[in-house]
């Protein structure tokens, strides 16, 4: 596990450059090769800009890519990420950590754009922008200060944080950024067995749901086994052959793409799990409602 962004500041790769500025953190992150799904503990709050290449972000609520030109805001809390380098050969981006204080100054200075009720529902671990010029302008002013390692100070940092919330919240007319902000902070209600009926078909092994419900192995598999009187494994591939029945007897999808849409993400396996339940191949059993 990488606790993050403690990590930069302990690190010495030298590809990445690091700003460190009282309690934040901005870092220029530079890969030229495609990482391993990686677990991460995010201590503080992250908003990350896409640069070259995508990440993948897998979190508790889902799952979502970081492109070029996008931004994600990221909760505080624990997420699975990897990296995908393309056609440069490069994976880049701009990391903004942000500690609670920074967050609550800029609430206490900018009150008047919070009127908006707050909302009682659930909301997710992140908030994803998508490409925008604004935003893609906003990005490319803030390469210059990594040239010059020391050009970034904290007042300068402050005034660019502020900047970016206040143009994001401007632009928030249905307000649901406004209730992301409000909400950072606030326990979302947890249930496994509604967790795992929302998450089954996700391309998650049971490590990975037992890392992102903060449980070891052990304590997740006895956890489910109470709750669903089965072991992970075994209920995971019945919902997910069951979802895939459905899907072969009512859509028009090929049998790769519902391999993907259940979590199998290698078509080979999923062909070979269907066959030793079903006694017949996925293909074959579509094309007897076709």
């Amino acid at each position: 596990m990488i606790t993050i962004p403690k990590y930069f500041s302990e690190s010495n790769l030298n590809k990445d450059v690091v700003h460190k500025m009282g309690g934040n953190t901005v870092v220029l992150l530079n890969r030229q090769n495609e990482t391993e799904r990686s677990r991460i503990n995010l201590t503080q709050h992250l908003i990350a800009f896409g640069i070259e290449g995508k990440k993948y972000f897998h979190s508790l609520s889902d799952d979502t890519i970081l492109y070029r030109n996008e931004a994600i805001f990221l909760k505080k809390g624990l997420f699975l990420t990897t990296e995908k380098v393309l056609e440069s050969n490069n994976y880049k981006s701009i990391l903004f950590f942000v500690d609670d204080n920074l967050l609550l100054n800029f609430f206490n200075k900018n009150g008047k754009y919070f009127l908006h009720p707050s909302s009682n529902e659930d909301l997710p671990n992140y908030f994803k922008f998508e490409n925008t010029p604004n935003l893609s302008a906003y990005i490319n002013s803030l390469l210059p200060y990594f040239e010059n390692r020391n050009v970034l100070n904290e007042p300068l940092f402050k005034v660019k944080f502020e900047e970016l919330l206040l143009n994001f919240i401007l632009n928030d007319r249905q307000h649901f950024f406004k209730k992301f902000l409000v909400n950072l902070n606030k326990k979302n209600s947890y249930n496994l067995r509604e967790f795992m009926f929302q998450n089954y078909t996700r391309n998650l092994r049971i490590e990975d749901f037992a890392y992102l419900n903060g449980m070891s192995l052990s304590s997740f598999k006895r956890n489910f086994e109470k709750t669903f009187d089965l072991t992970p494994a075994k209920w995971l591939k019945g919902k997910r052959l069951e979802k895939a029945e459905f899907l072969l007897q009512t859509s028009d999808h090929n049998v790769g793409e519902i391999a993907l849409e259940v979590g199998y993400e290698n078509l080979s396996h999923f062909i070979r799990v269907f066959k030793s339940h079903f006694n017949i191949t996925p293909k074959k059993y579509q094309e007897k409602f076709t």
